[in-house]
């Protein structure tokens, strides 16, 4: 097997590597990643995440999302899906949206491929009102766009909800999520795989 980030074959790799066969990333780019189980408040309610926001993790990520390349869809919780399953056991997964245009683009739910492996129920409630690409602005114009976040017409929320996403930067689309969602859901959480260093 080959890893999918650097094609390294990891048949003649190191004893990690012989040992955890089904890990689609090899030991060096893994540890590449920053693992780092991170909890903190946003809006009031607990958030977590598993690894801090570097740039290896950056990298397959903008391969992933953004160079569609699909093979990249477990890599991101191969470490943690069990604890999660365990952790959120009766949550629904509610995915927070990318832009209308960005999902036509690419022609996939990015987040709904990423959290398929934890087999737990799975909707996406919101919409996103624009289509500005948050990586070009600073963080008070980020912030400012939390209003950009809508939940759709006639969705039916479930009572526990697991807000989910690739990387939390300044919280504001989980802000926007979290005003969406109003009083309208009885229990919250928040879950992204990554987060930023100001989140330790």
């Amino acid at each position: 097997m080959r890893c999918l980030m650097c094609g390294k074959n990891r048949d003649e790799g190191t004893f990690r590597d012989l040992f955890d066969p089904q890990d689609p990333l090899c030991e060096k780019c893994r540890s590449e990643w920053r693992r780092k189980h991170i909890r903190f408040r946003l809006g009031g309610v607990t958030a977590e995440s598993s690894y801090v926001y570097n740039e290896a993790f950056s990298r397959c990520l903008i391969q992933f999302k953004e160079l569609n390349d699909e093979a990249l869809r477990d890599v991101f919780l191969y470490e943690v899906a069990d604890r999660l399953r365990f952790r959120y056991r009766g949550y629904t997964l509610c995915l927070l949206p990318s832009s209308e245009e960005k999902s036509a683009a690419r022609g996939f739910s990015h987040l709904r491929l990423m959290f398929a492996c934890l087999k737990m129920p799975m909707i996406e409630p919101f919409r996103k009102v624009t289509s500005q690409d948050q990586k070009n602005l600073n963080r008070e114009e980020r912030l400012a766009m939390q209003d950009a976040i809508i939940l759709k017409d006639g969705v039916q929320l479930p009572e526990k909800i697991l807000l989910c996403d690739d990387t939390i930067t300044t919280g504001a689309t989980m802000l926007g999520a979290l005003a969406a969602l109003g009083q309208k859901a009885q229990k919250v959480r928040i879950y992204a795989v990554s987060a930023n260093i100001r989140w330790l």
